[in-house]
């Protein structure tokens, strides 16, 4: 391809929206752009669709071959018109489908994906499900809006909110051609990438000398996007002569030194030498002469290699060519220095030469084109970062080199390995499944602090071979698998097995850590049928938040072991045992990175205190579709509300149905108690009704049924509850009618059975371990004692698990001036850090130190644990610098550090917290910066030491209460447990409050400097004082 090549799809709205008359004037949009396009098969690909109730191709992106013709069919387009606007389907149509091969969508050859929305009013349907998995395909969306009603839809759909451009109206729609111009060219010539798939910031890895080593033949589009994936790879690395060094090499007949390994100590030094990386003429490939080239001019220690320390030695080849040399010996020599080597290779390169020249198979790695890479960089990326573990023997024999490649992108997992003990496996077939296990394990990083490994076998009785946290160290595990025999029998009871598996392997006693929130996943190895039922058993260990994985061969039902997973695609079937190990590719993926729905708070609690006043709401499917299941669900709301205390001033309920619009039952206030509300419910009659408006409910519950003329007790602090029943998708969009619930502190549980979508179920819940998915309504009963057990929590309990946490950034001056008082300012984080709650799930903490530049010493997803970040702290070292640009590192921690790829759980409602510790007047403007934390919601607190500027503090903080003075770093300590307080205060319940204050309290500041408006304001100031007097001294 050339190097200006994408392909592009425009998705124009054909909905009523904009109209038959207005139509013309937005065809015109897309044969302008259209026109300034270098449109061909090897250049810029272009489709069309339309939308409105459904999503309609005009044509694909290898419908036409050159521009005349594109323009041609783009002319011909008519509007069809609708009243409906459903741009989530249409999304989902450009992702499954217009952007794929078939398609001549060319993704996969490293060519860069575009979509451009041309929208005039609102979606009718919920576009999250199209727009996450354009994100995820790294497409890159363009908006443009007439008008202005979907503006804030565009800007959530669109890679940057600067990718929005807005027409007042559709008569000068078309001149925004010229703006749309500059950046679909910009993603052709490479100018606008996705950054996405490389981790904003550095990540933690040990001690490595990497080098890679280069084809110089392959042409400058190919050389430009390895140099361009070699920079940003250095970027997410701790680059230093005592971490990671990186060194450059390329070769076509001979080999030609570009860096080594000590030429550059900085990330920025290399970057540059990087930038000056140019491609070589050449021919022929002697990759054999290159490989010891690296041996003997690279691996030396007077050219910065580490080798003689044990620091791991990497090599990476990357080659489109046949090598014209051999390449055998040259490999081995490496290979026996203990270097560990890995090959990629595209075009003409030899697999077989490839795998020849990696010291395993498992590391060799062929492409379509390099381009891929700044796409998809993560498995090489993960290799060179984490591969570790040579072991080299003295004889000058065979080499002894294990390989652990350790995907440490912080996984934590309890894995339990459930394996078919009986004649369906065999002895015979025994290796193929103890070297699939080995090969999965070794995969892994085996320890107590991530993953922890359990096994154990069945036939018609289980058998524990060894728990969670018997072993803890890789060594160990292996070691005992090696060890495995087979107990023998001719029957197999896996349904049993899966129970006692749950009952005692996923045990806190035995090594789970279920509790604190970690993936529990049962792997079941099998080669036959079961005696016993295992569906039911696959359920409820569903259920229970255990994640299960089938992989099976010989006898076993494949279609039966389908549907025992958690979910299809999660089961692995092969016809020979001897294929088994070749599944470890496949399952690595999902093994590691696939969530279910985890109870990370509430399983097993006995409830030992009544649970006191709560009000109790159910929204439940009332459709047509659910009518022969009606019965079901009415047994289950009999078995949620049974145990409760139901009373007045005690438990309250209410039953709403909804299909197209919600039918309410009975009011929290309409019944007195447990009797009448039994009877109610027995006595309900399903409403009927074609689809579901679930949206359109969830609205009509938080203002109608959860208001206080109908029984609610918010206001008095009564903990609010919704379970959301439903067995089909909902038409309208659920996600806004649901934040709104959560945001007035109700909440909400989600139930989806049979055709209900996951995704919305998920949206409506309170968080991922509130929403349950049953395929049967007969299968409400393993649900409802989870319900139970959360609904029946005493209040302080809940308390703690509604708790999402906080987001903690120190941003703390490293200037000159703030020296000697350092060690102060460390021990001043340290004690603030140990009064919160440390937990990846709870709190999470970062430290940022800046003077004229910033620079993060971790971030948010850094570590885990309260000692991690304490520890990390204690090793600080004092920046230095003259000046001080607070601004500039305000900007940082904004568009670096609250970021969701730096640990940051903003998205998902966790308070965002800024604490600035700094001594003197910023030399850039504050203001700017200051604003656009504001407007994230991110809540600043400010503490000035000595000559720190107070106005400049007030005007950086959230409020101006939320600033702390001290005269020297010695008197930190006196404002520490007023810090901490603030801290605590700002929960969930509390946060919600402070925002709404806050926006007051900034419309106050601008109208007071207005002195008309100042008299109206203070008219309306009394009522909202009395009302901030009501709040706890730290809201007001």
């Amino acid at each position: 391809c050339s190097v200006d090549s994408a392909d592009l799809v425009l998705l124009i709205d054909g909905s009523e929206n904009v109209g038959a008359a207005n139509f013309p004037r937005v065809r015109d949009l897309a044969m302008k752009v259209i026109e300034g396009l270098d449109v061909g098969r090897d250049t810029i690909r272009v489709a069309v669709a339309l939308y409105s109730a459904d999503p309609e191709v005009q044509f694909f992106l290898n419908t036409y071959e050159n521009k005349a013709a594109v323009l041609d069919a783009v002319k011909a387009i008519q509007f069809t018109g609708n009243n409906e606007a459903n741009l989530g389907a249409a999304l989902e149509k450009v992702a499954e489908s217009l952007l794929s091969p078939a398609s001549g969508g060319r993704a996969e050859e490293g060519v860069p994906q575009a979509l451009v929305v041309i929208s005039a009013g609102p979606s009718n349907d919920d576009f999250s499900a199209g727009d996450r998995a354009l994100k995820a395909a790294s497409v890159i969306t363009f908006g443009v809006v007439v008008g202005g009603t979907a503006t804030a839809e565009l800007e959530t759909i669109a890679t940057d909110k600067s990718f929005v451009l807005s027409s007042p109206d559709f008569r000068a729609v078309a001149s925004m051609g010229d703006q749309l111009l500059p950046y679909v060219n910009g993603v052709a010539q490479g100018t606008i990438v996705v950054l996405n798939e490389f981790t904003e910031g550095t990540l933690e890895v040990g001690k490595r000398d990497i080098i890679f080593l280069i084809d110089s033949t392959m042409g400058a589009t190919t050389i430009n996007s390895l140099r361009e994936f070699i920079k940003r790879f250095v970027d997410t690395m701790p680059i230093g002569p005592d971490q990671v060094q990186v060194g450059v090499a390329q070769f076509s007949n001979a080999a030609r030194l570009e860096l080594d390994l000590n030429s550059y100590g900085s990330k920025e030094d290399l970057n540059a030498a990087l930038g000056r990386l140019k491609p070589r003429p050449g021919q022929v490939v002697n990759i054999g002469v290159a490989l010891d080239f690296v041996r003997t001019n690279m691996l030396k220690a007077e050219k910065g290699s580490r080798i003689q320390q044990g620091v791991p030695q990497l090599v990476l080849l990357m080659t489109s060519k046949k090598s014209s040399d051999s390449v055998g010996q040259a490999a081995e020599a490496l290979q026996r220095m203990g270097v560990l080597t890995l090959a990629a290779g595209s075009k003409t390169a030899d697999e077989q030469e490839l795998k020849q020249i990696a010291i395993d198979e498992s590391l060799v790695f062929m492409l379509k084109d390099f381009r891929i890479l700044l796409r998809n960089p993560w498995v090489i990326v993960s290799l060179l970062s984490t591969l570790s573990g040579v072991v080299v023997t003295e004889e000058p024999t065979e080499p002894v080199v294990e390989i652990t490649t350790v995907q440490t992108q912080r996984v934590v997992r309890d894995i339990v390995f459930m394996v078919d003990g009986s004649s369906y496996i065999g002895g015979a077939n025994l290796p193929y499944v103890r070297d699939f296990i080995v090969g999965v394990v070794n995969l892994l990083d085996v320890r107590p602090d991530r993953v922890r490994i359990g096994l154990m076998q069945f036939a018609e009785n289980p058998k524990i071979e060894f728990y969670l946290n018997t072993h803890k160290t890789k060594q160990d595990v292996l070691a005992r698998v090696d060890q495995l025999r087979l107990m023998g029998g001719s029957g197999l009871n896996t349904g049993a097995a899966m129970d006692y598996a749950l009952t005692n392997m996923f045990q806190a006693s035995t090594g789970s850590r279920k509790r604190q929130g970690v993936q529990q996943v049962l792997l079941l190895i099998t080669g036959g049928p079961s005696q016993d039922e295992v569906k039911k058993i696959a359920d409820k260990v569903a259920v229970a938040g255990v994640l299960t994985f089938t992989v099976s061969a010989g006898q076993a039902d494949e279609a039966y072991l389908k549907t025992v997973a958690f979910v299809p695609n999660l089961a692995y079937h092969e016809s020979r045992f001897s294929s088994l190990p070749s599944v470890v590719e496949q399952i690595m993926t999902p093994l590691i990175s696939v969530v279910g729905d985890t109870d990370i708070s509430v399983t097993d609690i006995e409830i030992t205190k009544e649970p006191g006043e709560r009000d109790v709401a159910f929204l439940i499917d009332g459709s047509d579709n659910v009518r022969a299941d009606f019965p079901y669900i009415l047994d289950f709301i009999i078995k949620v509300i049974e145990p409760l205390d139901i009373g007045q001033d005690r438990v309250r309920i209410s039953v709403v149905q909804h299909s197209e619009r919600p039918a309410p039952n009975f009011y929290l206030n309409t019944y007195k108690d447990k009797a009448e509300v039994l009877r109610a419910v027995n006595d309900l009659r399903l409403a009927g009704g074609r689809s579901l408006n679930t949206g359109m409910a969830l609205k009509f519950m938080k203002d109608t049924i959860l208001s206080p003329v109908h029984g609610s007790r918010a206001a008095q602090n009564v903990p609010q509850f919704l379970i959301v029943l439903t067995g089909g998708k909902s038409k309208d969009s659920v996600k806004e009618s649901a934040s709104a619930l959560k945001t007035d502190g109700v909440v909400p549980f989600g139930v989806g059975v049979k055709d209900a979508d996951p995704k919305q179920i998920e949206a409506i819940s309170h968080n991922p371990s509130f929403a349950f998915n049953v395929k049967e309504f007969s299968q409400l009963n393993m649900v409802q004692q989870r319900l139970n057990s959360y609904v029946s929590l005493p209040k302080e309990e809940l308390k703690v698990i509604l708790d999402q946490g906080k987001d903690i950034v120190f941003l703390l001056d490293g200037s000159d001036g703030t020296r000697s008082g350092f060690p102060a300012v460390r021990d001043f984080i340290q004690s603030i850090v140990g009064k919160l709650s440390v937990e990846e799930n709870r709190d999470r903490v970062s430290v940022v130190q800046y003077a004229d530049k910033p620079e993060a010493h971790f971030y948010l997803n850094s570590h885990k644990t309260k000692d991690a970040i304490i520890n990390a702290i204690s090793k600080m070292r004092h920046k230095g610098g003259r000046s001080l640009n607070t601004g500039a590192a305000l900007q940082f921690v904004r568009h670096r550090v609250f970021t969701a790829s730096s640990g940051s759980r903003r998205l998902e409602g966790v308070p965002q917290i800024l604490i600035l510790l700094t001594s003197k007047k910023s030399r850039d403007d504050v203001k700017g910066p200051a604003v656009a934390l504001k407007d994230l919601e991110i809540v600043s607190l400010g503490v000035g030491v000595g000559d720190a500027n107070v106005r400049e503090l007030e005007m950086i903080s959230f409020q101006p209460g939320f600033t702390y003075q001290v005269t020297e770093f010695s008197e930190l300590p006196t404002i520490q447990p007023q810090l901490v307080a603030a801290l605590k205060s700002l929960i969930n319940n509390k946060w919600d409050t402070i925002m709404k204050w806050n926006n007051i309290y900034w419309i106050f500041q601008t109208f007071l400097t207005n002195q008309k408006l100042k008299n109206w304001a203070c008219k309306i100031i009394q009522p909202l004082y009395f009302q901030c007097s009501k709040l706890s001294p730290e809201v007001q």
